[in-house]
């Protein structure tokens, strides 16, 4: 009995970091932050990689710049698409973020709206 309830949570699981993966994959695209982080999230000299750190330095990261606190003009760049994610939207970016895989650029639609990956 163990085991097969062991199973049904290792599953539901498994099925909710997809969903978790797919909508910070969607945040990712739509609030444009490949525009400035890239596709990849590899980041460029001017800004950081984002793709693979530890997820609780990125969910300090969006709460500090979601509550304003800022010390440059680049972070403050950041508050402003910061402040409008919710508690769920940061969980799954950073989840995104944290488990990156890379995203294929021929696969991203570079419309006027940022687009969306895979």
């Amino acid at each position: 009995m163990r085991f097969i309830l062991i199973f049904i949570i290792l599953i539901v699981q498994v099925y909710a970091d997809k969903d978790s993966y797919n909508r910070g994959e969607m945040l990712f695209f739509a609030n444009a932050c490949s525009s400035c982080h890239g596709p990849s999230a590899e980041g460029s000299s001017s800004y950081p990689r984002l793709a693979n750190k530890k997820r609780v330095f990125l969910k300090k990261k969006l709460l500090d710049f979601r509550a304003g606190k800022a010390s440059s003009v680049s972070q403050q760049m950041m508050a402003q698409f910061a402040k409008k994610l919710s508690d769920k939207d940061i969980d799954d970016l950073t989840f995104f973020l944290s488990t990156h895989k890379k995203v294929d650029v021929g696969d991203v639609d570079d419309d006027i709206l940022g687009g969306f990956g895979s």
